[in-house]
């Protein structure tokens, strides 16, 4: 067979399978709240084809927030270095951003929801003790409490590095915290942390690859990456 005519023969089953995923991916995100992750560095975002510029990053941005209503904006040069670049997020002030900027105590918060944040995420890898996040809560009603993992395990220092993620999860909303994020980039979640989580506490997980998003609890959202539901457009 002519190698030309092979490869034009397989791009409709490739385009066919990709719709069919977008689709599933899509019915399951219809009784879903979904949020989702956006990765940055500087201005720049990251996605799986590599570096993007600061331009799509914002036209990425918009249509997400137009669509989903919240962003959670995930700075790398923040949560690694201390150095967060909140340009991004002043450009988008008073929209759903949630944005962990790698803060390590209350004024650093502050400088977030300043800049333009509709939630600040404080957690476990950069605060070291539940009266960190009690002392943070008494300052604002606008965070979102993250319990990070590494492979399965949280990834945490202090006392969160020895206390059950559960118990973590109930502890910040007996301080007050509405809303609780447990993130593992492997998707490593305990089970019962989801099922265990307290009611009034609205929990978002991740991050949710396509083939598990049916298999959350009704009551739990899914953190996802943001180009798995906003395509690039080029």
């Amino acid at each position: 067979m002519d190698r030309a005519h092979h490869k034009l023969s397989l791009r409709p089953v490739r385009d066919h399978i990709r719709y069919i995923d977008a689709a599933a991916l899509r019915r399951a995100m219809v009784a879903r709240d979904i949020l989702p992750r956006l990765v940055i560095r500087g201005e720049s975002a990251r996605s799986p084809e590599g570096t993007v510029p600061r331009g799509e990053t914002l036209d990425v941005l918009n249509r997400a927030l137009e669509e989903f209503g919240k962003v959670l904006i995930w700075d790398l040069d923040g949560i690694e270095r201390n150095r967060p670049n909140l340009r991004l997020v002043r450009h988008f002030e008073g929209e759903g951003l949630w944005v962990d900027a790698g803060a390590r105590g209350t004024e650093a918060v502050i400088d977030v929801l300043i800049a333009g944040a509709e939630r600040a995420v404080i957690g476990t890898k950069t605060f070291r003790s539940l009266e960190e996040i009690e002392a943070a809560r008494e300052l604002t009603d606008n965070l979102a409490f993250l319990v990070d993992f590494a492979y399965g395990k949280v990834w945490g220092q202090g006392e969160f590095a020895t206390l059950p993620p559960s118990l973590l999860l109930r502890r910040a909303t007996d301080v007050g915290i509405e809303v609780g994020l447990a993130v593992d980039e492997g998707f490593a979640i305990p089970s019962s942390l989801l099922r265990e989580a307290p009611e009034t506490l609205a929990l978002f997980t991740g991050v949710v690859p396509r083939s598990a998003m049916a298999s959350l609890p009704s009551r739990v959202g899914a953190i996802v990456d943001i180009w798995e539901v906003v395509p690039r457009m080029t």
